[in-house]
């Protein structure tokens, strides 16, 4: 069987933190992308680990993580997490790191306007360098903290939803602290990944039969002008 660098097909996999192997069928490279400080790193902690980091520290250039998640469909996808450092003097070296992946969440604080205008350049960034067909979502975090007083949000819901819509991206708005919906913005987007790649999968094998099927009738054609002369 051929494996692509994205998709790997019945690879074991143990994981230390459960102790004994596990059988995926797709390995799927994400990346989380935002200005820094809006809680990339705590999101993923609080995803991984189920730990809110009590002091966390910028990420410096990046970090993975991974975890074996059961999609709907019964199969297992192994997603490969890299969270990256937000810092505009690391981005020439994150950047390399978006090659291959499938998927993005790009992370903007919902009491933080500016990490919201930046959404677009983060944008930007991942579809030039990541997979061909990335899936997106848009993240608005620290809902924590609106809750607790309204007056801090700078960044409506509504224009949260808006310019998901117009880029078509997921959309979520989060608290690490909380856990509140971090596990559906990492695993609607890694369900929303299979899905799509499943459909190309589909289209090239549709077209890959088409062509052995008119290689196959020419054949056919060609051998009975051969028996008629």
């Amino acid at each position: 069987m051929t494996m692509n660098t994205d998709e790997i097909v019945a690879n074991n996999f143990t994981d230390e933190n459960i102790g004994y192997e596990i059988r995926y069928d797709h390995l799927y490279k994400i990346i989380i992308i935002g200005d820094s400080g809006v809680g990339k790193t705590s999101l993923l902690s609080k995803y991984i680990k189920g730990v809110f980091p009590s002091s966390p520290l910028p990420t410096i250039a990046i970090e993975f993580a991974t975890k074996i998640i059961q999609i709907k469909e019964g199969g297992f996808i192994k997603a490969q997490i890299w969270d990256t450092a937000g810092q505009e003097k690391y981005k020439s070296i994150t950047s390399h790191h978006y090659r291959k992946a499938v998927g993005g969440l790009i992370v903007y604080d919902i009491t933080k306007r500016t990490s919201f205008d930046n959404v677009l350049q983060w944008l930007s960034d991942l579809k030039n360098n990541a997979d061909k067909g990335c899936i997106c979502a848009l993240v608005g975090n620290k809902i924590d903290l609106v809750e607790k007083n309204h007056r801090f949000r700078e960044v409506s819901e509504d224009e949260g939803k808006l310019l998901a819509k117009k880029y078509e991206m997921l959309f979520y708005e989060t608290s690490a602290l909380n856990n509140q919906s971090v596990n559906d913005a990492f695993e609607d987007l890694l369900q929303k990944i299979y899905i799509e790649r499943r459909k190309i999968t589909i289209i090239e094998k549709d077209k890959n039969n088409n062509v052995i099927n008119l290689k196959t009738k020419g054949n056919i054609i060609k051998n009975n002008i051969n028996i008629c002369c």
